[in-house]
């Protein structure tokens, strides 16, 4: 549970040093990175303590460099982040002494949506949402979840809709799942980096919690059974796809992002290859193929999600 609470200031200062002060940032740092990172410290301490609940304080020191909306949209999507890795504490409590900062960390607390980013395999291509693994997590969970899958769209072109489909709907968290148009199309591994970080970058900004997807498997014979090209095409497809599919990996454990696994319940057992019993034409999944990705999505969110 996150939630935000209006303190005497006399009370919070009990629960802090002049010195741990979120608003005690360096100068010489970009002061939304430094808060950042001064959230991060406190919640990671809490952890190493063994804290299942913690009070944060939040006074303002900074008030004509930085709102204290932006500081929610900071604070609240840092934290969102750091309990969905599975963290041990479940209960943070921030703490503001004036109405109106308890009012903005609200705005940010109280979203209860969950942004899906993605492709056709988020759209729920070919027989429409209706048959997604989006619609399946919704059905299971209630999840207040909103599909915004375009049949053939790359990293790119979804960096370029954050500003007309993500950020005015106010999600608490952005399911990000790109990357198989990218390989289709020849994208290189370079520019696919770049569009995720500006994604990235985006949400955060916008006090949203991003969680990465690992795009789901190939099946080359089944591709080559349903589209023109030569095997090396396929293969080369392949290939791109498993390299994008490393890096978001790599980045998410960096980032400190939690990252749904896509990829593992659509294999064959022992292969590297996507079962053809889940997959329609070596790329996107049958309905049992959705069926699997929703229940996957299920299993593996539970319990990370702080809405």
């Amino acid at each position: 549970m996150i939630r935000v609470v209006q303190g005497d200031l006399k009370v919070l200062s009990q629960f802090y040093s002049k010195q741990d002060q979120v608003m005690q940032a360096d100068r010489k740092e970009n002061l939304q990175q430094e808060i950042r990172k001064i959230t991060a410290k406190a919640l990671r301490v809490a952890e190493e303590q063994r804290l299942k609940a913690l009070i944060l304080p939040v006074v303002n020191t900074r008030g004509q460099e930085i709102s204290v909306e932006e500081m929610a949209r900071i604070m609240v999507s840092e934290a969102r982040r750091h309990m969905s890795l599975g963290a041990g504490l479940n209960e943070l409590t921030f703490a503001l002494t004036d109405p109106e900062g308890v009012q903005a960390f609200e705005e940010v607390i109280y979203r209860n949506k969950i942004l899906c980013l993605g492709d056709s395999i988020t759209y729920g291509y070919p027989d429409g949402p209706a048959f997604s693994w989006v619609t399946r997590v919704i059905e299971s969970t209630g999840y207040q979840m909103l599909n915004r899958g375009i049949n053939g769209e790359t990293t790119g072109q979804m960096l370029v809709r954050m500003r007309t489909d993500v950020i005015p709907e106010k999600p608490a968290y952005l399911i990000f799942a790109g990357g198989h148009n990218d390989g289709w199309q020849k994208v290189s591994l370079g520019e696919v980096k770049q569009n995720v970080r500006q994604v990235v970058g985006m949400a955060l900004e916008h006090g949203i919690c991003p969680v990465m997807v690992l795009p789901s498997p190939l099946n080359i014979e089944q591709i080559l059974q349903c589209y023109e090209g030569s095997r090396q095409e396929a293969e080369d497809y392949n290939n791109a796809l498993s390299e994008t599919r490393q890096w978001i990996g790599q980045y998410a454990q960096e980032m400190g992002f939690f990252a749904l696994d896509f990829y593992t319940p659509l294999l064959v057992e022992g292969s590297d290859q996507g079962n053809p019993q889940y997959l329609l034409d070596g790329g996107h999944p049958t309905h049992e193929g959705y069926r699997v990705l929703g229940d996957a999505a299920i299993k593996q969110l539970a319990g990370r999600l702080y809405l």
